[in-house]
């Protein structure tokens, strides 16, 4: 198994690099402490505290697939930041010749750490140890040069650069990054799928994570607050789109967030101050460290719970819940909603036999049942007031609904024997569902637009953003469950959660404008 971030390097991008001998301190007979940390009973990880003998500051940033650990602690006089490896349990430290500080933020499973150090003049330049010696690496035309990943699979260096105009950008092996809009992009790190995660700040100074996919396009992912960060930095992804990320709110602590784009929850190790995870393994355990009231600092890996349950509890609240209920009316299922709080869903019509459709438009409550259906459901919910569904018909076939001024209509897919709708689009009106046809294979649609997704046997299409980004789901020929993102130029971004096999079902079911999904599960 490949761990998430870290090793190897592309031996011809060093064939102009000066190999130069490393300082380093070698403290083999510290002691490695690797002590378990009981967690709280809601929690999806257990913790472990990482400690060496007689250091206080242990800012462990990598990991390998081995148990093997490196990051960054003070020099043996405190006045300078020099990097560290853990490696079969023998604490090293590396400092750069002449250097004012030297850092570490990848390991491979070769062994082999990368990070950038900080020179004489304040700029900074990437560093790459291999056999005990540290070699300076600057990307091309750069100024400044910092390493943050490296793949084990391909090799690739993966950072940031600055340049002669003072312009940041992002590289991963020789591919320059810039993500539209920005006036600085980071790059962490890049999966074996050629998936980068980073961060950029756009025009107004906000961050904003972002994964770039093989074809180019972007992927947005955000959290909360946006505009109230000081920073916001995905750090690493895994293959089936796990990451780990971290922020600071202003006048708050730093935080770690996991999870998947779109889908971020906190994580905090117990009784800390403050949590910095930066990297995410393959088995979506997260390496990083964080700081007690005592003024340590500590490394920690937090492993993921086994069993089914697959969402991180976060350790404060991320939302505000409100129920919504209607006098007299104990089955409510609200699925829809606009930007001006009105509601759709189903509930129980009034003899209890059936499902009904319902809107909730400016308080008012009302049903809706298509004439001579089974059950009549609704999933989508306009800005105009349009709502939209299927109906089930007497032999148990479903059929695309649209409420539109009090009246229901019937809308069936071309070529459909079944149609599903599920999204109404506010920008374009478009509607998005998926349909059965004639062989019993179901896809999805947009509009006029056919939808399946590479490798599926059912495909299913929930909603479509203003930027026409599709987000739906597909069974794989194993009975597997994956949710997917459809860009605007046809290309699909997968997205996984964990132990996919053992799911029942994923849908992800919408989409905003920048790029937040809501999905289910079970």
């Amino acid at each position: 198994m490949q761990t998430r971030i870290k090793t190897g390097f592309l031996f011809y991008l060093f064939t102009l690099c000066v190999c130069i001998n490393s300082f380093f301190l070698l403290n083999a007979a510290a002691q490695v402490n690797i002590t378990p940390v009981d967690a709280p009973a809601d929690s999806n990880y257990t913790f472990e505290s990482i400690e060496v003998e007689g250091v206080d500051f242990l800012e462990l940033t990598a990991s390998s697939d081995f148990g093997d650990y490196a990051g960054n602690t003070r020099s043996a006089d405190g006045e300078k930041i020099v990097g560290f490896t853990i490696i079969d349990g023998v604490f090293t430290t590396y400092h750069f010749p002449g250097s004012k500080n030297t850092y570490f933020y990848a390991l491979g499973n070769d062994s082999r750490a990368a990070g950038h150090y900080e020179d004489s003049e304040g700029l900074f330049h990437g560093v790459i140890l291999e056999d005990g010696e540290l070699r300076q690496y600057n990307f091309q035309d750069s100024i400044q040069t910092e390493i943050y990943g490296i793949n084990d699979t391909t090799g690739a260096l993966t950072g940031n650069y600055i340049d002669t105009s003072g312009v940041r950008r992002g590289f991963s092996g020789d591919l320059i990054i810039e993500a539209p809009g920005a006036t600085e992009t980071y790059a962490d790190f890049t999966s074996s799928r050629g998936v980068v995660g980073g961060s950029y700040v756009d025009a107004e100074g906000i961050y904003h994570g972002y994964a770039r996919i093989p074809t180019g396009d972007f992927i947005a992912a955000e959290l909360p607050g946006v505009g109230n960060q000081e920073y916001f930095f995905v750090h690493s992804l895994t293959d089936n789109g796990g990451i780990v990320a971290r922020s600071k709110a202003v006048g708050d602590v730093p935080r770690t967030y996991v999870g998947a784009f779109g889908a971020l929850q906190e994580v905090r190790f117990p009784g800390s101050v403050s949590t910095d995870g930066w990297n995410i393994n393959q088995d979506h355990s997260i390496v990083g460290y964080y700081d007690t009231a005592d003024g340590r600092r500590h490394g920690f890996i937090a492993r993921p719970v086994s069993g089914d349950r697959l969402v991180v509890i976060p350790a404060r609240p991320t939302h505000i819940y409100e129920s919504i209920d209607v006098p007299g009316v104990d089955y409510l299922e609200v699925t829809a909603s606009s930007d001006f709080e009105d509601y759709a869903g189903n509930t129980r019509s009034p003899n209890g036999e059936k499902i009904v459709g319902f809107t909730l438009i400016d308080d008012v409550f009302t049903t809706y049942d298509f004439p001579g259906a089974k059950n009549t459901y609704f999933y989508a919910l306009g800005n105009d007031g349009r709502a939209a569904g299927h109906y089930e018909d007497s032999e148990g076939l479903y059929h695309g609904v649209i409420l539109e001024d009090g009246e229901l209509r019937q809308y069936d897919y071309p070529g459909a024997v079944q149609t599903f709708l599920r999204g109404i689009s506010d920008t374009t009106g478009t509607l998005t569902g998926d349909f059965i046809d004639a062989s019993g294979v179901r896809r999805g649609f947009s509009g006029d637009l056919t939808i399946e997704a590479p490798g599926a046997t059912e495909t299913y299409a929930d909603f479509v953003h203003a930027g026409g980004v599709i987000a739906g789901s597909y069974i794989d020929a194993e009975g597997i469950y994956h949710a997917y993102v459809r860009l605007a130029n046809g290309n699909f971004a997968t997205l996984d959660l964990p132990r996919a096999s053992n799911l029942e079902y994923f849908y992800y079911h919408g989409i905003n404008d920048t790029g937040r999904l809501v999905s289910r599960s079970k």
